[in-house]
């Protein structure tokens, strides 16, 4: 799968506001298996809608430290199927736990900075849209 658009500095241009990254994660027989992450508006809102719980108070819940490895394997979960595009109208708690039997038990703490900064990445462009909207010439 190729990596979003990336834009050239116009706020609202396609990809503006989309992280994408494939990260290396281990599978339970040692090999290792790349898995592509995609980051956008929606996810926490669909994070919300598949696990019942808000990921932004769940993230901060932790004081930005020694985020809950729960949290990091749900997040994965989620960045992944958004972007090899699934059904995220189909996803479910069991689906997740199928999918995260694919997974060494310390896959996700090894890459969980590289998990949490493909959703932080995506959230980066906020403050430049904030100016871009506020520069606006008067009429």
């Amino acid at each position: 799968m190729s990596p979003p658009e990336r834009s050239g500095g116009h706020f609202f241009e396609k990809g503006e506001t989309t992280m994408y990254k494939e990260i290396t994660l281990k599978t339970p027989d040692g090999e290792k298996r790349t898995v592509p992450m995609l980051a956008n508006a929606a996810t926490p809102i669909r994070y919300k809608m598949v696990f019942g719980k808000d990921l932004l108070n769940s993230m901060m819940f932790t004081g930005g430290t020694d985020l809950d490895i729960e949290i990091i394997g749900r997040l994965a979960y989620l960045l992944n199927k958004q972007a090899i595009k699934a059904d995220l109208a189909k996803l479910t708690e069991d689906d997740y736990i199928d999918w995260l039997e694919g997974f060494d038990s310390m896959a996700f703490i090894d890459s969980a900075q590289e998990i949490v900064g493909v959703y932080l990445g995506s959230r980066g462009n906020s403050s430049k849209a904030k100016k871009t909207v506020a520069r606006q010439p008067e009429k």
